[in-house]
């Protein structure tokens, strides 16, 4: 099929609407209709009739002039991990190992320039948490996670993203030359799993190991510790129950296809 076949077959009105969806998260978890049609590059008229159209469907609700996505949107995500089984094959894989480990452990891929996390274990009493759920975003390039996504990746790839993305400093550790990022990377290609210390936030270290393969869609699993937790011989533990828990859930073939 042609570009110009496919074009034909897309429903604009249809993309815009979920790209209304896609504005919401954590630090603007309601709008305005301007703020919308602002963050979504649309115009006003095509804004508002997206995101009315969205709270007539029940996605959006609106007080006043903010609207705020509804727990209906869950139903979405819900689709997507009962069809794939994560309740049965993921979860308890990923409870499993962070308890062996004593910290989270979370399941990663890659999403328009950002981390998406798609499961994390649920056990208790880990070191460090910080009160991420699946279907939450993290940034890209100051994380273990991020990292090794882009390892994953060819090297001009990853090159394409970091020229591309937005580098602040959320520390004084963070790295915020390119050059030294893309560094970084590839030594995470080479040596199979990325460590960053101090780069997201201040004292905890992110690890960080590949679990889809070669030419599949990037999956990472990893897992953070605070730098005390992680001496001593700590970090070798971490990263080998880590590749431990990519082995596992390999097996269970729950990336092929994503």
């Amino acid at each position: 099929m042609t570009k110009t076949e496919q074009d034909r077959n897309i429903s604009s009105s249809f993309a815009k609407g979920l790209s209304v969806l896609a504005v919401f998260d954590a630090e603007t978890p309601s709008m305005t209709l301007a703020e919308i049609a602002r963050r979504t590059g649309q115009d006003r008229a095509t804004a508002r009739r997206g995101a009315l159209t969205l709270v007539q469907a029940g996605y959006l609700s609106q007080q006043g002039r903010m609207l705020s996505l509804t727990p209906r949107v869950l139903a979405l995500a819900g689709g997507f991990l009962q069809a794939n089984q994560f309740g049965r094959r993921v979860q308890p894989v990923l409870n499993h190992h962070a308890r062996k480990l004593e910290t989270e452990v979370t399941l990663a891929i890659l999403d328009q320039g950002r981390v998406l996390l798609l499961a994390q274990s649920t056990t208790e009493h880990g070191p460090v948490t910080y009160g991420f759920t699946a279907g939450a975003h993290i940034p890209l390039v100051h994380t273990s996670l991020g990292r090794m996504l882009m390892a994953c990746l060819p090297a001009e790839d990853a090159a394409d993203l970091i020229n591309a993305a937005e580098i602040p400093q959320h520390t004084e550790h963070s790295l915020t030359r390119p050059d030294a990022i893309l560094e970084q990377i590839e030594q995470a290609r080479t040596q199979g799993y990325s460590v960053t210390d101090s780069e997201f936030e201040p004292g905890i270290i992110g690890y960080a190991v590949p679990l889809s393969r070669p030419g599949q869609t990037p999956v990472v699993v990893g897992s953070s510790a605070p730098r005390g937790h992680a001496a001593g011989g700590q970090s070798e533990r971490l990263l080998q129950g880590l590749q431990i828990c990519a082995a596992e859930l390999r097996q269970t073939g729950v990336v092929e296809g994503l």
